[in-house]
């Protein structure tokens, strides 16, 4: 599948930190990509995510504050008269600030306020995103600096562990205010650092509240390079309120463990490329929790490189116990597949089914089992929705883990029969899912136990031939109309406006629709996203699959 990076940007920095000046030429290459979708049609600006979403505008390096990468689509190739306001303008016009039309780099300075983010470009406001401007500590981890330091831009300190120490009173209690600590292009974080959680970033404290968070932050201007694959865990811990955002984290068994809630995690490059053998249980990033009323946020990762010589219970993206209230979007899962089972795996092994989930706007490539499965959810309890994913040669034939579960897009009650509701699944793109068939638990979608069922609305399925059907045998409770089905012969009987014809991708790489396509402009209102996988608004015509 072709992708195509989306904040990668080349600066000038100029940085004087310790003892040293210097000015340098460099770009950030630890970014997640979006995919391509031939011509791009215009529309207003529209706000994908930002990595920080609580910070002040004074203080820092500068006197402006804290950074904020603005991710979305149709910002302009360069800024001109464009705005990006915070109550005030931000400020657009530091040394590390930039502008392309799916990425801004701005400061919020002194005129930010709270409220909502809103990029405006051609005359045309975006959406808003919501940001906290309030008193917030910035510390910085320089290559060049000293433990013995203060922490300021002017004399940073040089390991992650002091940087922590210096704001959780040496490890005993959480930051007294908003927190973000700045590691700098190649400040070291890839030893284990000390604190018995096998991480070279330990967590166990985090922030207080969604407005007084502890953020870990790559510095704009360069790689920040967290653990190795000789440690366990790139990061782990217990804290909570906690972002981590812009770092190129790689762990052996885990890039990131979070075993609390409230956690955003945005925009990092994420790798486990040589897990032990035989490992299982866990993903290149696991999340859970004991507290049912955690939120989670997970948007604009790369997941790549991961996974070997592992059992079916080891995934690249794992939801485990009590984690609700998750948004999944934005991400790239699967570059260079290396083996494991699930690309993203909700499953409770605790706890009661999940809910309040919402994955989104993905590109999944590769793995052993589904594409997305959603293994105890409970939709009675709340919105439980898969939309704009392209999910794409999944539970591929050469599986050597077993019967487990080969769909692209799957869910069930744990136990069976055990949740009502139906999962809402809608404007998504599976291709080849299902060329491993043992166990007849093959399709683009399906349900694997009886309990709650899947509404489909919008979708695009296309197989290579009928020895991998469009639903899951033997699935119940499936209903849905206007989707594309190509490849396997009839469409399923309870899609009352198919489309029956080939989808006429752009390539066999790049699967947005050609303007001859029959499913442009064939859906049906009644279930649909806004904006499609690149941002292009859908209107009142949308076209099947992720990209209108």
């Amino acid at each position: 599948m072709s992708v195509s990076p989306t904040a990668t940007t080349s600066y000038s920095l100029v940085a004087s930190n310790g003892s040293t000046s210097k000015t340098a030429s460099t770009s950030v290459a630890v970014t997640a990509s979006q995919p391509s979708g031939g011509s791009s049609t215009t529309g207003a600006p529209h706000i994908n995510y930002t990595d920080l979403n609580v910070g002040a505008g004074t203080g820092g390096d500068n006197g402006n504050g804290v950074y904020v990468r603005i991710f979305g689509s149709h910002f302009g190739a360069s800024q001109g008269s464009s705005t990006v306001t915070l109550g005030g303008y931000l400020v657009t016009n530091c040394t590390l600030c930039s502008w392309s039309d799916t990425v801004i780099v701005a400061q919020l300075g002194s005129a930010a306020k709270t409220g909502n983010i809103v990029v405006t470009a051609n005359g045309l406001a975006s959406n808003g995103s919501p940001f906290t401007v309030t008193p917030t500590t910035i510390v910085f981890v320089s290559p060049n600096g000293v433990d013995t330091n203060d922490g300021s831009f002017a004399a940073p300190f040089k390991t992650w562990r002091a940087a922590f120490n210096s704001v959780t009173s040496k490890d005993s209690s959480s930051p007294s205010q908003n927190t973000v600590i700045y590691l700098m292009p190649g400040a070291n974080v890839s030893m284990d650092d000390g604190r018995g959680y096998n991480a070279a970033i330990s967590t166990d404290l985090g922030g207080k509240s969604t407005t007084s968070q502890l953020s870990i932050v790559g510095y704009p201007g360069g790689t920040v390079n967290v653990g190795s694959t000789s440690i366990s865990n790139g990061v782990k811990g217990w804290g909570k309120y906690i972002t981590i955002a812009n770092l190129n984290i790689v762990g052996q068994s885990s890039a990131i463990d979070a075993e609390a809630g409230n956690i955003r995690i945005i925009n990092n490059s994420l790798s486990c490329p040589a897990p032990p053998s035989g490992l299982g249980g866990t993903a290149c990033v696991l999340a859970e929790t004991t507290t049912t009323s955690d939120t989670w946020a997970f948007q604009g990762n790369n997941v790549h490189d991961t996974g070997g010589n592992v059992d079916k219970t080891y995934h690249a993206v794992y939801f485990s116990s009590n984690a609700n209230h998750a948004d999944v979007g934005w991400n790239t899962i699967g570059q260079n597949f290396k083996g494991y089972c699930r690309s993203i795996m909700f499953h409770a092994t605790t706890g009661g089914n999940q809910y309040d989930l919402h994955v989104h706007d993905n590109n999944i490539t590769g793995g052993y089992c589904d594409g997305i499965q959603l293994a105890s959810v409970d939709p009675s309890l709340g919105t439980v929705e898969i939309y704009n994913n392209v999910v794409s040669h999944v539970a591929i034939a050469s599986n050597p883990y077993g019967v487990a579960n080969e769909a692209g897009i799957a869910i069930n009650s744990d136990p069976p029969a055990s949740t009502s509701g139906t999962v809402q699944i809608y404007n998504n793109t599976v291709v080849d899912a299902g060329a491993y068939t043992t166990g007849n638990q093959n399709g683009c979608f399906g349900v694997v136990y009886a309990g709650a069922g899947i509404n489909l609305t919008n979708n695009i399925c296309v197989q290579p031939s009928s020895a991998q059907p469009y639903i899951q045998p033997k699935s119940a409770g499936v209903t849905g109309t206007n989707n594309l089905w190509s490849g396997a012969g009839a469409a399923p009987s309870f899609d009352s406006r198919p489309v029956t014809t080939a989808p006429s991708f752009v390539s066999t790489t790049n699967f947005a629709l050609q303007s001859s396509s029959a499913g442009k402009s064939a859906g049906t209102s009644s279930k649909m996203s806004a904006v499609d996988i690149i941002g292009n608004q859908r209107g009142t015509t949308p076209s099947m699959g992720a990209y209108q």
